[in-house]
């Protein structure tokens, strides 16, 4: 993210002091506000009933707008395929069994895609 806000600087703005204290900014604050949720985190009562919903509601969330922004039918396809076959195989984790089969079949989505592109 630092490079794309630096990029779209006009050139006179630029420069490697500039892009450094942009990426330092922003390591402080994924670090810190990592920190943070360890600490809120360890604060909670243990068992928060729900609160491992709003992992899975994000991510669905997340996939429904990128599936709006860009109507690409083949994530969509990739998404759902993986939660099918993680709830079939492995009830037990089938958040972890799905992340993991959907980064396993992004290039065969990548190349589904390149493959329909080239087509147009």
């Amino acid at each position: 993210m630092p490079y794309d806000v630096n990029a779209a600087l006009p050139e006179a703005e630029r420069s490697a002091s500039r892009l450094l204290a942009m990426q330092a900014a922003c390591q402080a604050y994924r670090v810190g506000g990592g920190l943070v949720g360890v600490a809120v985190g360890s604060a909670l009562p243990a068992p928060v009933r729900g609160l491992e919903f709003a992992l899975c509601a994000l991510f669905t969330v997340l996939a429904l707008d990128a599936f709006r922004s860009r109507r690409q039918i083949p994530s969509v396809l990739l998404a759902v395929a993986s939660v099918t076959c993680a709830l079939l195989l492995t009830p037990g984790a089938a958040m972890l069994t799905a992340l993991l089969g959907f980064v396993v079949l992004l290039p065969a989505r990548d190349a589904l895609t390149a493959r329909e592109a080239a087509g147009a």
